[in-house]
């Protein structure tokens, strides 16, 4: 495909947007039509999901945006506005597309088509990506003044922060991924979203916000051809960057919710480096450690889209081993500014595929962090949230043997309980009523909440 860059014409952004809104693009859409795997559609779905498309309107919008085929212009009412804003070109009778725009999370979001590895053009801004979605699932979502998007690629958590900020602006060294967000900006009606070019913080100089989101380009590695994903920098600066100038650009009060990794010199403790870049920062932080690797692994994960892996592989575990890591982890954190208070840290590892929407969930961990800290529980009153429940194993007599508690939200942590606490738990509580390590855990774990 011959190089070409997006074009933020708002007007005709605007113009699509209503005219796919119109015609019923949505996630619900496309789960309709290709199953729930069918809005994070790759390269290698194209074939069957083209083949389980009818013939309506809606379905040539499928093929076009979401699955990137050509299809009859005369077939897309919004075809104008997709040849001006670059996104798609006409050959003859045929509309081919160069870009995707696909619904997610309730927002349009536009961005490069499918990855072909080294044929990537420089630049190349990607879809909504598992570190995306988890970064939006732990972000706290208070009403600010202003959010900033650090990194924002092709504008997502810009657009999510757009729906309760006042201001927004999205920063990125990338003049491709602004373009990007640009558009989608557009396309959803948000006229709060800014755009600045620089690396990292530096377009913001010492402005302070409610909110900070940045999914860093936090691959460990060895490589620099990929600016959406290779970190750069030495071992884990980037993302030590990332947590230490977050927490400088908060208002007290205020949220950051970053992607990350970090190494470790020995598996057993492996969130260190991250406890030392909060030391200092007046911010209590909830760490979730959503993939561990040693460096073999680590490698082979990163390197498998290479035809031939094999020298890549021997680089990047030279490049792990030069740094002195035996361990890789890879994941979230979300902190919260408490200004003149050392932080308090609740860390845990947790699977992937089980985190879902946990913004709630993080925000009481960090209040109860900051009384755990303070010693301010005296007093204080709790309950458990609506999504908690008791999980009991009953042996052959009927009796209870084990209760585990469990929060069916977010995370999904569980503690185990002695079964003589469930009454006292199942109403509201005086924080001196429970054992010290029991409440310490509900707290850390997001379980209750003031009374």
């Amino acid at each position: 495909m011959d190089p070409w860059n997006p074009i933020p014409d708002t007007d005709a952004a605007v113009a699509l947007g209503d005219k796919l809104r119109a015609a019923g693009y949505t996630e619900d859409a496309i789960v309709d039509r290709l199953g729930d795997d069918g809005p994070a559609a790759d390269l290698e779905d194209v074939a069957v999901h083209s083949r389980r498309l009818g013939d309506r309107d809606l379905d040539q919008i499928l093929r076009l945006l979401l699955l990137n085929l050509p299809v009859e212009r005369r077939r897309v009412d919004g075809a104008r506005e997709l040849v001006a804003l670059g996104l798609a070109v006409d050959d003859g009778e045929l509309l081919v597309p160069r870009g995707r725009i696909v619904p997610t999370e309730g927002v349009f979001l536009a961005f490069d088509t499918f990855s072909r590895g080294l044929a990537d053009p420089p630049g190349w801004v990607a879809s909504f990506t598992p570190t995306a979605y988890w970064l939006a699932c732990v972000t706290p979502r208070p009403r600010v003044r202003k959010a900033l998007d650090v990194g924002t690629g092709n504008g997502a958590h810009a657009m999510f922060a757009a729906r309760h900020a006042d201001h927004v602006i999205a920063t990125d060294v990338n003049e491709r991924a602004l373009a990007f967000t640009q558009i989608g900006a557009a396309l959803n009606g948000f006229a709060n979203v800014e755009t600045r070019h620089g690396s990292f913080f530096e377009p913001v100089g010492s402005e302070t916000f409610g909110l900070i989101t940045c999914n860093t380009p936090y691959v460990i590695s060895p490589e620099r051809r990929w600016q959406y994903r290779d970190a750069g920098g030495r071992g884990d600066e980037v993302s030590e960057l990332v947590v230490r100038e977050a927490a400088a650009h908060l208002d007290d009060g205020g949220y950051a919710a970053v992607s990350l990794s970090w190494l470790a010199s020995s598996r057993d403790e492996p969130d260190r480096h991250v406890e030392q870049w909060l030391d200092g920062s007046s911010c209590d932080a909830w760490l979730l450690g959503l993939n561990g690797s040693d460096p073999l692994d680590h490698a082979a994960a990163w390197t498998d889209h290479l035809d031939d892996n094999a020298d890549a592989i021997e680089q990047w575990t030279a490049y792990l081993e030069g740094l002195g890591a035996t361990w890789v982890s890879e994941g979230v954190a979300v902190l919260r500014k408490r200004e003149g208070s050392r932080f308090g840290l609740s860390a845990e590892a947790v699977d992937e595929d089980e985190l879902e929407h946990a913004g709630e969930q993080a925000a009481r961990i960090l209040n109860g962090l900051a009384l755990l800290s303070e010693s301010r529980l005296n007093g204080r009153r709790f309950r458990l949230v609506d999504d908690a429940f008791f999980r009991q194993e009953i042996d052959n007599e009927g009796d209870t043997t084990e209760v585990t508690l469990v929060l069916d939200e977010g995370s999904h942590p569980e503690i185990e309980v002695d079964p003589e606490e469930i009454p006292l738990l199942t109403r509201p509580f005086d924080a001196g009523s429970v054992g010290d390590e029991l409440l310490r855990d509900l707290l850390e774990g997001g379980f209750v909440e003031p009374a």
